[in-house]
């Protein structure tokens, strides 16, 4: 115990840091990306974290008509996820199963439909790989595997809930959120 005498106010400094998100470096969106969202200028960047392990760097790119603070589904976006450890796609499916389920509430065959169309789109991933989500209006959501166009999710409505996991207010991440919304608070 008498090694931690007087630390621990950098061990509790230190536990807060691991649980938090913390700002993550963004890289120029690739070519395929930029060309579809020839507008876009970086919002904000985060890092998602599951008791502290980093999942992914987070970074949202915006149309420069997007307002501050908020996420403008009438407006394109692209949300890029940079993966700091392997995660089966499955997983990945599942989880935005559960939180579309918990935040949106949509009809049990819409969800499933949803689900179905996830399970087909989202690969496994490794420490490095980059999936991207790209918000079209009225569309739906177009999926970037590592800078290639991967899927497209059809429906507007999937793409709003789809993305919710991140910009509802009610996200279980609410610091995430503001970092990558640019609002300095959560």
């Amino acid at each position: 115990m008498s090694i931690l005498r007087g630390r621990a106010p950098l061990c509790l400094v230190l536990a807060c840091l691991l649980l938090s998100g913390v700002s993550a470096r963004a890289e120029p969106l690739p070519v395929a990306i930029a060309e579809s969202l020839p507008a876009a200028e970086l919002r904000g960047t985060a890092t998602a974290r599951w008791f502290g392990i980093a999942l992914y760097d987070a970074a949202l790119w915006v149309d420069r008509a997007m307002p501050a603070g908020a996420v403008d589904y009438s407006i394109p976006f692209v949300l890029r996820l940079h993966y700091t450890r392997a995660i089966p796609g499955r997983a990945i499916a599942d989880a935005s199963r559960a939180e579309i389920a918990r935040l949106h509430a949509p009809a049990p065959e819409q969800l499933a439909q949803w689900y179905a169309r996830m399970l087909a789109a989202f690969p496994d991933v490794e420490a490095g790989t980059e999936l991207a989500g790209m918000h079209i209006p009225g569309v739906g959501m177009r999926l970037f595997y590592n800078g290639v166009v991967r899927a497209d999710l059809p429906g507007d409505d999937f793409s709003r809930a789809f993305f919710g996991i991140w910009f509802d207010r009610r996200t279980r991440n609410a610091e995430v959120r503001a970092q990558l919304l640019a609002t300095g608070a959560p």
